[in-house]
């Protein structure tokens, strides 16, 4: 389990093996069967960047008329590395050795081996051993991962990147973001953020998503809910969503047979369930002839500064840009990034396995908002795991469960920046909690101190014009929940 995984055999075709070095129940999740653990499945600007002159900012910051944003909502599947992804450098606790967590002692400090330094623009560092300062509005606190300043693919340095969206003021970092339920389990802290229903005793069947859908007018379209998942399923946020379909690529969504003849067998298949065929299943089959229809008509022709890889990450983010320009009226996109289950090298520096993945992410969102920049300003997208993980490194240089993590968002209407306290020495309840080990869950991780559903509240109220009394009775109920949510405003979106 703690052998370096060869280049070659993590990567192949521009692919990652994400569950290499993942815990069994993750491995587990990421195979087929999931199908049989999931009820769903039977429901079916600083400065501006260099290319800034070929895209329209000005766009993104005004309201796109009466009608919501589309969502787009990415689940980033197995649990990121927050001191990882951002690390608080700042924090005395990061660095001191020996660390004394209460119940164990690391000589070395937390992290002796896969710990990313403080930023020093003195230093050229070829293999970003260093993270990047994130300027005035990271609070002089966080850095970022050089992976996602990295323009690099396929030995050219021709990308762009998320680090370039954040100097716009176009993406805010959330840490310290999650669940305020310290489940552990993948499977079961994915069902309690996905259902939007944690420390509550009675389960949902919908997800949150869905009882968005239930509350938000219908744009008239055949196709309300898009699904882009790498299990090509419906996930729980989206369990039981009225007209909403899970594929991978939009050439995927055909009739079966010789296509030369599927016009045809639409129309006699059609007129045949429109005459012979009871409700519900009637509406069903005729809205997904309707979808074929509609989505035959889509072209996947990126813009031409839309660079994606070929990651599978980078094809369905390809194809749910598609989507949008093509005038499709879909309402919410959902999408995921597996691989982040990083039990051994963990690998955050340049040629590591969570280095590329980072690399590979930020590579594709910056291609998602090029591919939109027409559209950017009725965009919001949001990024979230399931957990993070502990806060000190394992023997086999890796990192296990923990909780606290990192949300993300992006999109036309975002106030960019960090969302923490101002200084990480003080722990609270509405901020950056620390590291220090008085402060921590367990002795051996970052404590959640703001609810995802804080954020995701916030946008649908500023974003999807839903209101709040509605977020509290409907798609996030938290009546019965103990102890109480909080779930203060970050002022992440803007209204204008």
């Amino acid at each position: 389990m703690g052998r370096e995984i060869p280049s070659e055999e993590r990567k192949t075709g521009g692919q990652f093996h994400d569950d290499c070095n993942a815990c069994q129940e993750y491995r587990k999740l990421s195979r087929r069967s999931f199908i049989k653990q999931s009820g769903v499945a039977a429901a079916g600007a600083m400065f501006a960047p260099a290319w800034l002159p070929r895209i329209s900012l000005a766009n993104g910051n005004k309201r796109g008329g009466q009608q919501p944003d589309v969502l787009v909502f990415c689940f980033l599947r197995g649990g990121p590395d927050l001191l990882g992804n951002t690390p608080p450098y700042e924090d005395p606790w990061l660095y001191q050795a020996p660390y004394k967590s209460g119940v164990e002692v690391f000589p070395g400090g937390l992290r002796p081996t896969i710990g990313l330094q403080p930023p020093d623009p003195k230093d050229p560092d070829v293999n970003a051993m260093r993270c990047l300062h994130l300027g005035a509005s990271g609070n002089d606190v966080f850095g970022i991962n050089k992976a996602y300043a990295d323009r690099e693919y396929l030995g050219v340095e021709d990308r762009n990147t998320l680090f370039e969206l954040y100097q716009a003021g176009e993406v805010a970092f959330i840490p310290a973001a999650g669940s305020p339920d310290t489940n552990r389990s993948h499977f079961e802290a994915e069902a309690l953020i996905e259902f939007g229903t944690p420390n509550q005793p009675e389960p949902e069947l919908t997800g949150w998503l869905s009882r968005y859908l239930q509350v938000a007018p219908s744009l008239g379209g055949p196709l309300r809910g898009a699904a882009f998942s790498a299990n090509r399923l419906i996930p729980k946020s989206l369990a039981f969503a009225d007209q909403t379909l899970a594929f991978q690529a939009l050439d995927e969504v055909v009739l079966p047979g010789n296509p030369a003849s599927a016009a045809t067998r639409s129309k006699i298949l059609s007129a045949r369930y429109a005459v012979q065929t009871e409700e519900p299943l009637k509406g069903g089959v005729l809205n997904g002839f309707d979808v074929i229809d509609l989505l035959s008509k889509v072209k996947v022709s990126p813009h031409v500064d839309a660079r994606y890889t070929n990651s599978e990450f980078g094809r369905r983010m390809m194809n749910a840009a598609a989507l949008v320009r093509g005038g499709v009226p879909v309402e919410v996109i959902y999408t995921d990034r597996t691989g982040w289950d990083n039990h051994a090298n963990i690998g955050p520096f340049r040629g590591g396995n969570y280095y590329d993945r980072l690399k590979d992410m930020s590579q594709n969102l910056a291609a998602f908002r090029i591919d939109l920049q027409d559209h950017w300003h009725r965009i919001t997208l949001v990024c979230q795991g399931e957990f993070g993980r502990q806060i000190n490194e394992n023997a086999d240089a890796g990192c296990d469960h923990g909780n606290g993590g990192l949300m993300m968002a992006m999109g036309g209407n975002i106030n960019g920046g960090v969302y923490c306290k101002q200084t990480a020495e003080v722990g609270s309840a509405d901020g950056w909690p620390g590291l220090n080990p008085a402060l921590t869950i367990d002795h051996d991780a970052i404590r959640t101190t703001i609810d995802y559903r804080a954020v995701l509240a916030e946008l649908l109220r500023k974003r999807m014009i839903v209101d709040q009394t509605t977020i509290e009775n409907v798609v996030f109920k938290t009546t019965d929940e103990q102890p109480p949510p909080v779930l203060d405003e970050l002022n992440i979106f803007g209204v204008g």
